[in-house]
């Protein structure tokens, strides 16, 4: 039986969504697959029968089954109005090594506010308490620019995608300086009314390669400033770059003088470009819609902004 032992996280809501149980990651790395599919996890048909009897004891409420030589431990994260997200088990041989840092959370998508729980929520960095409802302009102040493009993009899927919708990301912030990199992956569940929650389950990784692209470049050496929103609500969700964060009162400016109305239709432009003034210094904004996995483009709209170089006397006063 090879099954020397290892942490394992089960996706709860989408293990009762599907066929199987449905593994959310092991051994500090994603996964995001039924059981039965989950070749990552090297069982062999014994080893994958015994940890299917745990997995599934502990998921339905039963004892779990005792079985000789075997260190079984379990260990369930909720989300903070109460639904089960995670069940993390070690099941093996060896003793239990390290838990990896799991935080269970729940968004809704109307008002675009987290709640987080579980082993640590406090690694976000942006001070919040553990249930403690914020908006996610705080969760993402020190996201990595090149997430925030994917991520936003996928609540777009979730404003328009059917109850049960897996959405997963790889993301990193930096705050105090210093990286803490994650994976989630969440599921959607639309109730009456079609009131829109996110359920999520994230893991805090050892270590991540960086993708430094598109907008992480533009960012970078550009000297410009990323504001994204969610256009079709016009919630803004993150500021990053040179003058992030930009603070109520000047995202207010920017969307007022942006027509986020038109690069949200299904036939927008790839960009638009337009003057604005910031506090009464004047910017070059470039607006265009992001792609998201279910549509070419959709609500979440990415602006850039820049300084003219012979008024960057003027944009110092932002500073």
């Amino acid at each position: 039986m090879a099954l020397s032992g290892t942490w394992i996280a089960v996706d709860i809501i989408g293990s009762q969504l599907g066929n199987d149980i449905f593994v959310h990651s092991a051994a500090g790395e994603r996964v995001a697959r039924p059981l039965h599919r989950a070749k990552s996890l090297g069982l062999d048909k014994t080893g994958e029968a015994v940890v299917r009897a745990v997995l599934s004891a502990a998921l339905e409420g039963r004892s779990i089954p005792q079985v000789d030589g075997m260190h079984i431990e379990t260990h369930q994260v909720d989300a903070s109005d109460g639904t089960p997200v995670g069940l993390i088990a070690w099941i093996g041989t060896d003793k239990p090594g390290p838990r990896p840092t799991y935080n269970a959370w729940i968004l809704d998508m109307e008002a675009m506010t987290t709640r987080t729980t579980g082993d640590n929520p406090s690694l976000i960095g942006d001070g919040r308490e553990a249930n403690e409802e914020r908006h996610v302009q705080y969760l993402f102040t020190y996201l990595n620019p090149e997430d925030a493009w994917n991520m936003v993009g996928g609540y777009y899927d979730a404003l328009t995608g059917e109850d049960g919708l897996l959405i997963d990301s790889y993301w990193s912030l930096r705050p105090g300086g210093t990286w803490v990199h994650f994976w989630s992956s969440c599921r959607l569940r639309v109730r009456e009314n079609d009131q829109r929650l996110l359920y999520g389950l994230t893991m805090q990784l050892d270590k991540r390669e960086m993708l430094e692209a598109n907008i992480s470049s533009l960012v970078r050496y550009s000297n410009a400033t990323l504001l994204l929103v969610e256009a079709r609500h016009t919630i803004p969700i993150t500021t990053v770059g040179r003058h992030a964060p930009l603070g109520e009162s000047r995202i207010s400016q920017v969307l007022e003088q942006v027509d986020l109305a038109e690069l949200a239709r299904p036939d927008a432009p790839e960009d638009a470009e337009q003057k604005i003034t910031i506090d009464g210094a004047p910017f070059l904004a470039a607006s265009f819609p992001l792609h998201s996995t279910r549509e070419r483009h959709g609500d979440p709209v990415a602006i850039i902004l820049l300084v003219e170089e012979r008024h960057a006397a003027l944009e110092e006063q932002l500073a």
